[in-house]
C-alpha cells in the first residue's frame, strides 16, 4: 500500500508552487525556489499534448486501452522505452459499443525539458490536479502561459496551451475552433460552465458567454491543486534514466558490499583457522615442554647404556666377537692379520690363499645372522697379490639402534 501524498509541486502563474498538506489535511502553499523532492510533480501543460479518441467495444470484450493509447502516441513519436512512461489514458464516457478515452502524453519535443527532471516520487499532468468544472471549460495561467481544459461528464477531456499572450477576442476564437474540432468527432456533448481562474477583462467573460452560449461564466481565484483520485504512473524519460543510473549504482554497491562481505568472511575464516592452529601449536609446545625433562632423562639413560653396553653385554665382549669371526674361517686358506675393536667400529683384515677364498669369507662375514644384527659392514673386493694370494680388509660399524634393544 502506497503512502499518502503530503507534498506536491505545481506550475503557478509565474513561478513553481510548493504545496504541503498539514496534519489537519489542509494544503498550504510555500515558495518553491529550492528544488526538493516532493510527493507528486505537476507537469506543466506546455510540455503536454492531448488527443482524446473513441475506442470500439464488442459485448464484454474491451481492448487494452493502455496498449491502444501507447500505440497511438508511438505513431506520433512518443514511445515508452528504457523504463519511461510518457503517456496516460482514462475513460471519459461509456456508450454502447464504444468508449471515449482521454489521452495525454509528454510532447516529443519537450522530453528533455528541465522541469521534467525535478525530483519527485510520482508525476501527473497539472490539469488533472485541479477540480475542473463538469461539462465546461477552465482557463488559468501556468508560468506566464494561458492554459485551457475541457471536460465532459466530470472527466478531463482535452488540454491545450493557448497561443494568445492575453485573454482577448483572439483567445476566444482559438477556444471556439478547438471546441468545433472536438464536436466534429462527437467528443463534446454540451457546454454549460466556464471558469476563468486568472485575471481578465470583463469583455473576455462576455465574449466567452456569447460564443459558447454558457449561462455560467465566472472569474475566480484558481483552486488549490490536489492529487487526482486515480493516479497515472507517468515516468519522464530524464527521470527514467536517472532511476536506471541509480539502480545501476545500487547494484554495483550491492555487488561491492557482497564482495566485501565475502572477503571479510574468508579473511575471518582464515584468521580463525590460523588462530586455532596457533593455539594447537602452542598447546603442543606446552606439552613438549612438560615432557622434555622425561625425554632428556631417557635419552641420557640410553646414551649411558650404549656407553656401558660393551662392558656389560656378553655378546659385545671383544673376545666373544673375535670368537664369532674366527668360527667363520675355513680350516685352511685364510689368515687374520688384524682384529681391532672400539666403541664405534670393528676392523678385520687378513690374507687368503686366493681370491675365491677371500670372497667366500666375505660372504660368510656379511651374512652372519649374529654379526649382521650388530654391524653395518663395509667389505671392499679383495685385492689379488702376485696372482695367488688375496688381501682383504673389512670394517663393521656398530648399529647403535640394535645395540640399544637390550634396554
Amino acid at each position: 500500500m502506497s503512502r499518502p501524498i503530503t507534498s506536491l509541486r505545481f506550475p503557478g502563474e509565474t513561478n513553481w508552487e510548493l504545496w504541503r498538506c498539514n496534519r489537519a489535511g489542509k494544503w498550504d502553499c510555500a515558495p518553491a525556489e529550492v528544488v526538493e523532492k516532493v510527493g507528486v510533480h505537476g507537469i506543466q501543460s506546455i510540455c503536454v499534448d492531448s488527443s482524446p479518441f473513441w475506442s470500439a467495444t464488442q459485448g464484454d470484450a474491451v481492448a487494452d486501452q493502455d496498449e491502444v493509447s501507447a500505440l497511438r502516441w508511438e505513431a506520433l513519436g512518443v514511445s515508452d522505452s528504457d523504463g519511461a512512461r510518457q503517456s496516460a489514458q482514462w475513460t471519459v464516457v461509456e456508450q454502447p459499443h464504444r468508449l471515449l478515452i482521454g489521452s495525454m502524453a509528454i510532447t516529443a519535443d519537450m522530453l528533455e525539458h528541465e522541469s521534467l527532471a525535478q525530483p519527485s516520487e510520482y508525476f501527473d499532468f497539472s490539469a488533472r490536479m485541479l477540480p475542473l468544472p463538469a461539462d465546461g471549460i477552465a482557463v488559468w495561467k501556468e508560468l506566464g502561459r494561458y492554459v485551457s481544459a475541457i471536460t465532459r461528464g466530470g472527466e478531463l477531456l482535452h488540454v491545450m496551451t493557448l497561443s494568445s499572450p492575453v485573454l482577448d477576442a483572439e483567445a476566444v476564437t482559438e477556444l471556439r475552433d478547438v471546441l468545433v474540432a472536438l464536436d466534429a468527432h462527437e467528443f463534446v456533448d454540451r457546454l454549460g460552465t466556464v471558469r476563468v481562474w486568472t485575471e481578465c477583462e470583463p469583455s473576455f467573460l462576455s465574449a466567452m458567454s456569447q460564443t459558447f452560449h454558457a449561462s455560467d461564466v465566472v472569474q475566480e481565484p484558481r483552486p488549490t491543486p490536489v492529487m487526482p483520485l486515480r493516479r497515472v504512473e507517468l515516468v519522464p524519460l530524464e527521470v527514467a534514466q536517472q532511476r536506471a543510473a541509480q539502480q545501476r549504482r545500487m547494484r554495483l554497491l550491492q555487488i561491492g558490499t557482497a564482495l566485501a562481505a565475502a572477503f571479510v568472511v574468508v579473511f575471518a575464516s582464515w584468521a580463525l583457522r590460523l588462530y586455532q592452529r596457533e593455539i594447537k601449536l602452542a598447546d603442543g609446545e606446552t606439552a613438549i615442554r612438560k615432557v622434555a625433562p622425561q625425554v632428556l632423562a631417557v635419552q641420557e639413560a640410553k646414551e649411558a647404556w650404549l656407553a656401558m653396553e660393551p662392558a656389560v653385554s656378553p655378546d659385545l665382549y671383544p673376545m666373544e666377537i673375535y670368537h664369532q669371526i674366527i668360527s667363520l674361517l675355513p680350516p685352511a686358506g685364510i689368515r687374520l692379520n688384524e682384529f681391532q675393536i672400539d666403541d664405534v667400529k670393528l676392523t678385520v683384515s687378513g690374507e687368503a690363499s686366493g681370491v675365491a677364498e677371500a670372497l667366500d669369507f666375505r660372504e660368510k662375514l656379511t651374512t652372519s645372522e649374529v654379526l649382521e644384527k650388530r654391524f653395518e659392514w663395509n667389505f671392499p673386493v679383495p685385492k689379488s697379490v702376485d696372482g695367488t694370494r688375496a688381501q682383504f680388509s673389512a670394517v663393521g660399524t656398530f648399529k647403535r639402534e640394535v645395540a640399544g634393544e637390550g634396554e
